[in-house]
């Protein structure tokens, strides 16, 4: 009979010191858990603070209007920003492109569509049938109001006066637009930033014009009566509440 009490005993001790045992190891992986997730979330909200320093605009640009709400449904739209008339006269025809001012461009609905973007600063070379321009992908990022509603009447062509919006995902490959968060600073330092669009019968050149930040909710499409191109990434990494919208101007074609 005293056998068995000890051995009753001895198990009641061993449990004890294995609940503790295993209380503490929960306390301490709760205790690593929290931190990572105060350090995951303190990283995200320092990344979401530094997006002012995504906006810039080319230094012998002309701001005409800036981005403010637009549309039925309120939301904001991208700055519609021009180009002095001859400033890349030069380069223009060291690349073999006639120039052409964006003010003189064609009618909407007169070019074909683009088949591939060229960013070479940026390391971008993407087939235009890989990257979105539908509505529905652009409300996968962006909740409420669909931002591409009643646009379709003024979606321009390469070479088209109007806005051509084209939307590419994160990331570090060509056909990815994750190198453009690069671009504030090379706009801001003054660097060629060019943006060749080809289409089935000619090649299209724009230059970049400013670089701005918009809420994801609160994007609308916008367009104008200049021939502009606005290429737009989800940002900042991992949050993705944002949009980078990097814009420019056509300057030549061939």
């Amino acid at each position: 009979m005293q056998i068995g009490l000890d051995y009753m005993q001895m198990r009641t001790r061993a449990q004890y010191y294995g609940l503790r045992w295993a209380g503490i190891a929960l306390v301490a992986v709760g205790g690593i858990l929290a931190a990572a997730g105060i350090g995951y979330y303190g990283y995200l909200y320092s990344v979401r603070a530094n997006l002012d320093n995504y906006e810039a605009l080319r230094h012998d640009a002309t701001l005409i209007e800036a981005a403010a709400p637009t549309g039925k449904g309120g939301g904001t739209g991208a700055s519609i920003v021009s180009l002095p008339a001859g400033v890349l006269s030069q380069r223009m025809a060291d690349l073999g492109y006639t120039d052409t001012p964006s003010a003189a461009a064609w009618p909407v609905g007169t070019q074909p569509p683009p088949s591939r973007l060229i960013v070479p600063t940026l390391g971008i070379d993407a087939k235009l049938d890989e990257v979105s321009v539908s509505g529905t992908s652009i409300a996968n990022y962006a909740s409420g109001d669909n931002p591409a509603a009643g646009y379709a009447s003024v979606t321009a062509n390469p070479g088209e006066r109007g806005a051509m919006w084209l939307f590419g995902p994160a990331g570090s490959g060509v056909r990815s637009f994750g190198s453009i968060t690069r671009a504030p600073d090379l706009i801001t330092r003054g660097d060629e930033l060019l943006m060749f669009v080809n289409t089935s019968d000619r090649d299209y050149l724009y230059a970049t014009t400013h670089s701005e930040v918009v809420k994801a909710t609160d994007l609308r499409l916008n367009s104008s009566d200049r021939a502009t191109i606005h290429l737009v990434l989800p940002v900042p990494n991992g949050w993705y509440d944002h949009f980078l919208i990097l814009s420019g101007e056509l300057v030549g074609v061939r």
